[in-house]
């Protein structure tokens, strides 16, 4: 299960402790063991996240304030920004709602999972190249690793021009359409 940096996902759900009279109205508990799912948490910069994953598809994200986690039992209440993500973030926070408040009864509905980018692969090639030249390989290393053995003749061959073609426009592609890829699609608001 991965963990995502709190602003690189909209899927995060940001709870609290409900304290106050918040607390009796509240109907979550902090109860990761009663939810009859896997979970796994870990502190992050952003507070202590925890994935609970009641089935394959699923994956619910909890961000907590703090080091640790809360005391079991405690009572939790989302805390929903208003953003451009403002609906994603709710529809995250109804699906874990609905899953904890009755994990066994009604699990949360699925969400179909995301499309592939139609180029994929040549994204994948373009990831592989970049750590690659991150980790000091020259071009002829990278050409060797991605494509196959390059040409006895590297200097004036094509393929020295490609590797430098695909590595120019990976670069181009981290600098800004990559962040893209993590950001689920946008909803036109009716309106």
């Amino acid at each position: 299960m991965l963990f995502w940096n709190a602003d690189a996902t909209a899927r995060i759900v940001r709870v609290v402790v409900a304290a106050g009279p918040a607390a009796g109205r509240a109907l979550v508990r902090f109860e990761p063991d009663v939810w009859g799912a896997r979970h796994i948490g870990r502190l992050t910069p952003d507070g202590y996240h925890l994935i609970v994953a009641p089935d394959v598809g699923t994956r619910h994200h909890l961000l907590l304030p703090g080091p640790e986690p809360p005391a079991p039992g405690a009572m939790l209440t989302p805390c929903i920004p208003w953003d451009e993500w403002h609906p994603e973030r709710l529809e995250a926070a109804r699906a874990f709602w609905h899953f904890a408040a009755r994990p066994r009864v009604s699990p949360a509905p699925r969400t179909p999972p995301p499309r592939p980018h139609p180029r994929g692969l040549k994204i994948a090639y373009m990831a592989w190249a970049l750590d690659l030249a991150g980790a000091g390989a020259s071009e002829r290393d990278i050409h060797r690793a991605v494509i196959g053995d390059p040409p006895v003749l590297w200097e004036d061959s094509g393929a020295r021009s490609r590797i430098r073609t695909l590595l120019a426009t990976a670069r181009r592609w981290r600098a800004g359409a990559a962040l893209q890829l993590l950001l689920p699609r946008r909803h036109a608001l009716a309106g």
